[in-house]
């Protein structure tokens, strides 16, 4: 079976490739890049849902709106903490932070940032349901002078720093966002890059800023291109259609090793593909089911099909190795359709039953739901996959419409990762589309995140990774590795574990 499916992927490769997604706008007559004005094409797989970063959690929205937008800190390639708009920071309690901003930082609307938008934006986002669970720790944000500001917790907040490098903590203009206009389709921030147009699914069109406060970027104007299919974003890219291309299939990677006038950026990420249940539908409410289908997944031919064999088996943890907090010491389930039949028939299935798999229209998503699909049926489950673009995929999973679902989940640090996937506060579009959660792990979390000391910590964390992965909510499957394909003329580019990488300091050179 497995060689049968591969013969079916390869040959849709093959039909898809004529269909080159490509929009000839913005380029020039022989279908390159436009370097000679500073234009930079890049493909991504997946379109944004919003360009306002402060709705929903989503890394097709942050590869776009983290170029228009800045944070107080963030993480540097190397997921080093860095000053941005805060120029320093120092904490004067267990719960207090000052923040120095940096003065004269412009919005793309001219107006100066000054205390009251930080303090806004971080209301803003404590206020937004979609990206709040990771800031609800904070209980108020003092302004102090124009250029300071104090963000005070409940409780002594040991990540506080990594929260605020997410781009839900995004700093938006007060005016812009209370202008009356809808701030979505005219986002207003500080980053390198101001918005020009949309097309919804199509093209985000972005220029640089020339009073961007770190410089005015060498890329003049940005473009993000929507490619879901990553032999097509290959084919944009040897063709001189496209600049930089994301997240190409690792069937094409020698291809583009291979070509003089192409490069290719590799790195290993802080993401983690899952399977997720939905634990309030009834099938899915009997951990012994969860655990059934948990047996029946052969992880190592979803990665060798999948991602062709460059990705990490995660382990049966959601918190990647390069992490602090990562526990190898939790229940396995290895490949055994015996014990999952066993575990159905004891749950009332022994004839298996039916259900539905969702997926949004993205190549790994299409491709590891039809591999499923085949290994669950060899245990008597019937799966039917519904694929549907992003943007209602991540709509109708946060209203909990779905049975079964595929998702994947990018953290840079414990606390934002295992809150997002079994926190009572997460439920729904912040993250817990499984809607599982008990006292004891939401106290758990709690407790985590206040402690200082990181041997006790650490325990608290192993406790939690050992109870989900008894209790499954989700099943974690790969740690994603990161590339990027791009002209050989690019430089100073670079990727980001975290995904949403940065294209300020990159410039085509010779």
């Amino acid at each position: 079976m497995k060689r049968k499916i591969m013969v079916l992927f390869f040959i849709a490769i093959m039909i898809s490739s004529v269909f080159v997604g490509c929009s000839s706008s913005n380029v020039s007559k022989d279908g390159t890049s436009n370097e000679s004005d500073g234009t930079l094409i890049v493909a991504i797989p997946d379109a944004p849902t919003y360009m306002d970063p402060q709705i929903q959690a989503s890394i097709g929205t942050y590869r776009v709106t983290t170029q228009i937008f800045d944070r107080l800190v963030q993480l540097d390639s190397n997921m080093n903490l860095v000053p941005s708009l805060a120029e320093s920071w120092e904490v004067e309690s267990d719960t207090t932070t000052v923040f120095h901003l940096r003065q004269g930082v412009k919005f793309h609307n001219g107006e100066e940032m000054k205390a009251e938008d930080v303090k806004y934006s971080l209301e803003r986002c404590i206020a937004s349901s979609g990206v709040n669970y990771n800031y609800l720790i904070i209980s108020d944000i003092i302004i102090v002078d124009d250029y300071t500001v104090k963000i005070v917790t409940k409780e002594p907040f040991n990540a506080l720093l990594y929260r605020l490098t997410l781009d839900a903590a995004s700093i938006v203009s007060k005016k812009a966002a209370t202008s009356g206009e809808d701030f979505n389709a005219n986002p207003v921030g500080a980053g390198p890059f101001r918005f020009v147009s949309w097309d919804l699914g199509g093209d985000v069109v972005l220029e640089a800023f020339p009073d961007y406060y770190k410089g005015e970027p060498k890329v003049k104007k940005l473009i993000f291109r929507n490619i879901p299919e990553a032999i097509n974003r290959a084919i944009g890219l040897e063709a001189g259609e496209i600049d930089i291309a994301y997240d190409l299939a690792v069937t094409d990677l020698d291809r583009i090793k291979s070509n003089k006038n192409l490069q290719l950026e590799e790195v290993t990420s802080t993401t983690v593909w899952y399977l997720g249940f939905n634990t309030e539908k009834p099938n899915f409410e009997d951990v012994q089911v969860r655990q059934a289908i948990a047996y029946a997944l052969n992880i190592n031919d979803i990665i060798e099909i999948v991602f062709n064999g460059i990705a990490t088996p995660a382990k049966n943890t959601m918190i990647v190795p390069s992490l602090f907090g990562h526990s190898s010491n939790v229940t396995q389930y290895d490949y055994n359709l015996d014990k999952a039949k066993d575990l159905l028939a004891k749950a009332g299935y022994q004839d298996g039953f039916k259900t539905t798999l969702w997926v949004a229209d993205s190549q790994i998503m299409r491709d590891a739901s039809v591999v499923i699909q085949d290994q669950l049926r060899q245990i008597g489950i019937e799966v039917e996959i519904k694929s549907m673009d992003s943007g209602n995929f991540y709509s109708s999973t946060g209203k909990g419409e779905h049975d079964l679902f595929l998702l994947s989940k990018t953290s840079i640090d414990p606390d934002s990762m295992l809150r997002a996937m079994y926190h009572t506060e997460a439920f729904g579009l912040s993250g817990n589309r499984s809607f599982w959660a008990t006292e004891e792990v939401d106290s758990m979390l709690d407790r985590a995140c206040v402690i200082t000391d990181n041997n006790e910590v650490e325990k608290i964390y192993e406790e939690i990774q050992k109870i989900v992965a008894e209790e499954l909510p989700l099943v974690p499957i790969a740690i994603e590795h990161l590339n990027a394909g791009t002209k050989s003329t690019i430089k100073g580019f670079s990727l980001y574990p975290g995904k949403s990488h940065y294209i300020y300091g990159a410039y085509f050179g010779n």
